[in-house]
């Protein structure tokens, strides 16, 4: 369980992190931003519901 949450964190820092780093240097825009950051919380939420099967 510890390593899916490690996991979703990761994945959503680095989302965050790469299109900081697109933005700030002018090669995507906010829009585009806006919307990596809306998939990846539906990966990290999708991801999540994969704990819900284990016990």
């Amino acid at each position: 369980m510890r390593t899916a949450i490690r996991t979703n964190i990761a994945f959503a820092l680095g989302v965050k992190a790469v299109f900081l780093v697109l933005a700030l240097s002018g090669h995507t825009s906010v829009w585009l931003a806006i919307l990596a950051d809306k998939g990846a919380t539906l990966i990290v939420i999708a991801n999540a519901l994969e704990l819900l099967k284990s016990k």
